[in-house]
């Protein structure tokens, strides 16, 4: 019969590896995911959406210097601030949940460029078993 020293030893050392197992296919699925939810498309869409805002933005400045605000043109921009607003607040947080904030954007844009321009230094397919 094993001893009582021994046979805790052997359960935490299972347990430590089973912990550690749970670990990496966490951090894998939460890859997978993430390769999964960041595409092309929602790049451009967020691209479009700011252009959109931008020229919005400089049409309601252009458009107040010609003529004094009137309330109707007042409330259609409050309208399209409280939009903007929404739409900025909703980014910010898709990027903070996605990439941890503005530098993990950047960074991996910058990744996502370097590997289109160089293919030849792309990493080999990984063989699946």
């Amino acid at each position: 019969m094993k001893s009582i020293d021994a046979e805790i030893l052997e359960v935490e050392q299972r347990l430590s590896m089973r912990k550690l197992a749970l670990r990496h296919a966490a951090g894998e699925a939460k890859a997978r995911a993430g390769k999964a939810l960041i595409s092309p498309v929602t790049l451009a869409g967020a691209a479009v959406l700011g252009f959109f805002l931008a020229g919005r933005l400089a049409r309601g400045k252009a458009r107040k210097a010609e003529a004094p605000a009137l309330s109707q043109d007042t409330k259609e921009q409050g309208k399209g601030f409280a939009l903007g607003t929404l739409a900025m607040t909703g980014l910010t947080w898709f990027i903070r949940s996605q990439f941890g904030g503005p530098v993990g954007l950047a960074q991996f844009v910058l990744s996502k460029l370097r590997h289109s321009r160089s293919p030849a230094t792309a990493a080999p397919a990984q063989i699946h078993r």
